[in-house]
Order: structure tokens, then sequence, then C-alpha cells
């Protein structure tokens, strides 16, 4: 059974992640289409450098670098 404290700072967190990866987005001209974006994150996903939000490797929001057509995983995965 999960931590119900957990579960709560995780979507607090989430919460606070999307807000700062929304806000960083609407600066930014060069978007990735929904679904290379989607592909991206779910490769991510798969990753043992993902630590919850972020990428152990460069350290960035995972969500932000995959809304990026610019940008690319920083151990080529994607």
């Amino acid at each position: 059974m999960a931590c119900l404290g957990c579960e709560i700072k995780e979507k607090a967190s989430q919460m606070n992640v999307d807000l700062l990866v929304k806000e960083q987005l609407a600066l930014e001209m060069d978007l990735a289409e929904d679904v290379l974006k989607e592909k991206r994150i779910d490769i991510c996903e798969e990753c043992e450098h993902l630590n919850q939000h972020t990428c152990s490797k460069c350290g960035c929001f995972v969500l932000f670098r995959a809304s990026l057509n610019y940008k690319s995983c920083p151990i080529k995965k994607w």
C-alpha cells in the first residue's frame, strides 16, 4: 500500500513542475509536435536516468526538454 502523504506530495510536486514548464514553454518558439513530445516522454519514462521529473544526466525537467524541437536526449535515446 502506498503512503498517502507521499502520494499527495508527489501530486503537488507534479503540479508545480507542470506550471513551471508551462510558463517557460510560453516563451519558446520552436515547440515539438504533440506526437513527437509524447514519444520522447515515453522513452524518458523507461530510462534509468529519470529521477521523478528530471533527467539525472542533464538536470532538465523531462517535459520541458521533450517539448522543444531543438533539444535532444543527452545520452542519444531520442
